[in-house]
């Protein structure tokens, strides 16, 4: 299922082995158990691809939040002078 060539399987084929879905097709006997691992083997590993915790932009909002809150706490402690 990658672009680089490898076996790529039709749209109706691919329904069959859509891990949501896989545990009925072998219990139909759409599939069979062997099939399925063959088609797990043959899959790329893709986890490099991942992102992991916050995305950049998302943890400097947060950071900036976080940032105002502290300014509010302390000029919140600050006498007022009137």
């Amino acid at each position: 299922m990658s672009r680089d060539g490898e076996m790529k399987l039709d749209p109706k084929t691919a329904r069959l082995y859509d891990k949501r879905t896989v545990e009925r097709s072998i219990k139909k006997g759409l599939v069979s158990r062997k099939d399925y691992e063959k088609h797990l083997k043959s899959l790329e590993d893709v986890a490099e691809k991942g992102v992991y915790g916050m995305p950049e932009n998302d943890a400097q909002i947060e950071a900036d939040e976080a940032e105002s809150a502290e300014d509010r706490a302390a000029s919140a402690n600050e006498p007022s002078v009137a």
